[in-house]
């Protein structure tokens, strides 16, 4: 609240938000206009203080919208960039954690005294990483918005930029099933949910997302070089591009690749009995959209039960490919490649410590060092 002056397109403007009501007046330009608009807004301000609004009175007593009508007017320009998955997510955020605390109020109205406590108490309420900075990018795009509408004459967001906190909680490392267990898990799927083998094996041994196994076309199979273009993901009844909006090519073994050529010709068979063309590899019961993410879970939860390893998620497949591939000497950077990583240190960050005795590589090299003996071996120290 207040008078406040502010360089806007080359001028200076004086700006004035008094209970609610808010008003912009173009001073002038350069040095002179700064001086003159300090001297606009030292007088304005004083009249404020004695009551006098006259100042006002052409804003046609407009009062500034709330924050609610602020954020959806956001929300509605910004949709069409997102992807609908993170449309629900913003549009979560906003209804549960920002229009409780600020929704009602002008947001002309509200300061950094305002939103600093709402920061500290959400950082202290056991959310992720990920949904903080979800959280603090949605509420800097609002008051950003505001702020380019003259709605306010800075963002009290960015006070909290840069400030997620400590995390209390015990980072864990990724959970992979070794060898002999993925075996079992996925003869125990062939056995108990033919149907779904298929979907499971190739998220196992390609390291594909569920929403890219589930929205993989008949066309996306590159059977001879054994490749598979991931082109789309499915999430949440809606198909998109991959995360990261990467297409990628993905190669695969001859076993997986014999499982989904099967499949691509029990398609393309069900297609010329009805009259048309195949499109899905893994089609939901109507065939016109992908297999539902909740059938794959619940067939995998009754495979992984019948191999007597309950309690392992669809997602832990995509880390069993990675870590069983680092661990069999497979450089990071095609993992990384294959896994559709939007980065290396991606990859470096959840999988690197599976690398082949990356660590004792290192030690041994420096021991070297010390010893004056570069072509001393590694030593075996649990002789």
């Amino acid at each position: 609240m207040g008078v406040k002056i502010r360089q806007k397109d080359g001028a200076w403007w004086v700006f004035i938000n008094h209970r609610g009501r808010r008003k912009a007046k173009r001073i002038g330009v350069g040095e002179p206009g700064k001086r003159a608009a300090k001297g606009v807004a030292e007088k304005i301000q004083a009249k404020l203080a004695l009551g006098d609004v006259g100042i006002l009175d052409d804003a046609n007593g407009k009062v500034a919208p709330t924050f609610a009508e602020v954020a959806a007017q956001w929300e509605r320009v910004k949709a069409p960039e997102w992807k609908k998955g993170t449309v629900d997510n913003y549009a979560g955020i906003i209804t549960r954690h920002l229009i409780p605390a600020f929704g009602g109020k002008p947001i002309a109205n509200i300061t950094v005294k305002d939103v600093e406590p709402w920061w500290t108490g959400v950082r202290t309420d056991g959310y992720s990483r990920t949904r903080l900075t979800s959280m603090r990018s949605i509420l800097l795009g609002i008051f950003q918005r505001a702020l380019d509408d003259d709605l306010v004459t800075k963002n009290p967001a960015e006070r909290i930029k840069g400030r997620l906190g400590k995390q209390d909680a015990e980072i864990q490392q990724i959970a992979y099933l070794t060898q002999e267990h993925l075996n079992a898990a996925l003869a125990a799927s062939e056995r108990v949910c033919p149907g779904h083998y298929p979907l499971h094996l190739v998220m196992a041994t390609a390291g594909l997302r569920l929403g890219e196994a589930l929205a993989l076309r008949v066309g996306d199979l590159d059977a001879p070089a054994l490749q598979i273009h991931v082109r789309r993901a499915y999430r949440k009844g809606h198909v998109s591009s991959p995360k990261n909006g990467r297409v990628r090519v993905v190669d695969v073994g001859g076993t997986t690749m014999q499982a989904l050529v099967k499949v691509r010709e029990i398609r393309q068979a069900e297609a010329a009995v009805r009259g048309t063309e195949a499109r899905w590899l893994f089609p939901s019961p109507t065939g016109d959209k992908p297999l539902s993410d909740f059938a794959v879970r619940r067939a995998l939860k009754k495979a992984l039960k019948a191999a007597s390893l309950p309690g392992v998620k669809n997602h832990t497949l995509r880390h069993t490919y990675a870590s069983l591939e680092l661990q069999a000497g497979v450089p990071l950077l095609t993992v990384s490649r294959q896994l559709g990583h939007a980065g290396i240190s991606t990859t470096a960050d959840i999988y690197g410590h599976l690398g082949p005795q990356s660590n004792r590589v290192a030690a041994e090299a420096m021991e070297a060092i010390l010893t004056g003996n570069p072509t001393q071996p590694p030593r075996n120290l649990t002789a």
